[in-house]
């Protein structure tokens, strides 16, 4: 057992303060890229992923094979994160949502998702530029009618928290 630090060397604790569900939807709507982490042994299994923030749901499209999709189908409890900050790093932001991995089987949500994606991808580069896709003349069903299969799921959000530096 470890001894306890003398009180010269205690640290004070410092919480930064909680941004409010206005603050943290706004975050959610101004970025495009996540960190995503996925249930694994020994360690979680943790990725960079685009996603859209539509109303109040955070939507993704998954490829439906690899790592990924093996440990959504075992587990999908997920924990999700978006941050921002300013070059100096004295403005800072961050979002971690825990929930559960769902997909979308309504074809009117789907659909509806579907456009609005190909809505606001059309600026990004992402993945249609890895793909050498043109997006701006045939939106994402281009992607979805390839040879990529894809899948579209939402997260149902259990908990979500958020932190801010300024």
């Amino acid at each position: 057992m470890q001894e306890p630090l003398p009180k010269e060397y205690e640290v004070k604790r410092f919480d930064l303060p909680d941004m409010s569900h206005r603050e943290m939807d706004e975050l959610l709507k101004s970025q495009i890229l996540c960190r995503i982490s996925f249930h694994d042994e020994p360690y979680p299994y943790t990725l960079p992923m685009e996603y859209y923030y539509f109303g109040d749901v955070m939507y993704f499209h998954f490829t439906t094979t690899g790592k990924k999709m093996e440990l959504l189908n075992k587990n999908p409890n997920v924990t999700v994160e978006v941050d921002w900050c300013n070059d100096t790093m004295t403005d800072y932001k961050s979002v971690i949502l825990k929930g559960r991995l769902v997909p979308v089987d309504n074809p009117d949500e789907r659909n509806t998702i579907n456009v609005a994606m190909a809505s606001a991808v059309h600026e990004r580069a992402g993945i249609k530029a890895l793909l050498r896709i043109p997006w701006g003349k045939k939106g994402i069903d281009y992607l979805s009618a390839s040879n990529i299969p894809l899948r579209l799921l939402k997260l149902d959000v259990k908990e979500m928290t958020g932190k801010k530096a300024h």
